[in-house]
């Protein structure tokens, strides 16, 4: 099996006000400790790859939080994505010199979708992932908007997740809201149908609450899964989660 098959396990942070959050649907957000501390436990301890997104700097139209993205950089070897109000070329620049091997682009593509292209060009599609975080009611699934907390009627989440790679993102970071923080399990389903109708690796979040699960995921199709609140607040770790999945069979990155 080649490396780029391997399957991936990414903790996936939320920073606000220079310290991690985590919560459920995005909302009653609870301290889960220092961006650079915790970063440096999950290096130590295996993962594959991390996600850091400021989850406040696209609603307050500002700057992502440079100074924890480094601090985080500083404290790991493995590749950063970072996110949260990249709405400009200078803007990436700083945070791929702040340490940065990625860009999650989420609400900021929303307002811009070219941005994703121009972002692409400049700095190559695989340094480019699309946030798609889709929420489901009972008239089906839509894309959640971060500011005003709603579904949005348009475009469709699947529409725009064609586009966002039509674009030139070289990767999706795919999130089921209803499910972020609830344990209740990956959307197996709504990685199917994305999977159905993009060809670019998909990172698969919100849900997972025990390790059964996330294989589940894995062997639904999923070629990597982002982790926030599993290792937040369980007593899960990455050693643990990868340990359980190679012995249940799976390919996992060393």
């Amino acid at each position: 099996m080649s490396r780029a098959m391997l399957k991936r396990i990414i903790p996936s942070l939320l920073l606000r006000g220079g310290r991690l959050v985590k919560g459920a649907a995005f909302a009653d957000h609870r301290d889960a400790g220092s961006p650079s501390t915790t970063a440096r436990v999950h290096d130590a301890q295996g993962a594959d790859e991390l996600i850091l997104l400021d989850i406040d700097a696209s609603r307050e139209q500002r700057d992502p939080d440079f100074a924890s993205f480094a601090a985080v950089a500083r404290a790991c070897f493995m590749p950063l994505t970072v996110g949260g109000g990249i709405r400009s070329v200078d803007t990436a620049h700083r945070c791929l010199a702040a340490g940065a091997d990625k860009l999650c682009l989420t609400t900021s593509a929303h307002d811009a979708p070219r941005r994703i292209g121009e972002l692409a060009h400049i700095f190559g599609a695989q340094a480019i992932v699309l946030g798609v975080d889709v929420v489901r009611t009972p008239a089906g699934r839509f894309l959640y908007d971060h500011r005003s907390h709603r579904p949005l009627e348009a475009p469709a989440w699947d529409e725009w997740l064609r586009r966002g790679v039509g674009e030139g993102a070289g990767e999706v970071r795919l999130l089921t809201v209803d499910r972020e923080g609830r344990r209740t399990g990956l959307d197996t389903e709504l990685l199917a149908e994305a999977s159905e109708r993009v060809d670019v690796p998909i990172i698969l979040e919100g849900g997972a609450g025990t390790l059964d699960q996330v294989a589940t995921a894995f062997r639904a199709g999923a070629e990597a899964i982002a982790l926030g609140t599993m290792l937040v607040f369980s007593d899960n770790n990455i050693h643990k989660v990868k340990s359980f999945l190679r012995n249940a069979g799976l390919e996992l990155r060393l």
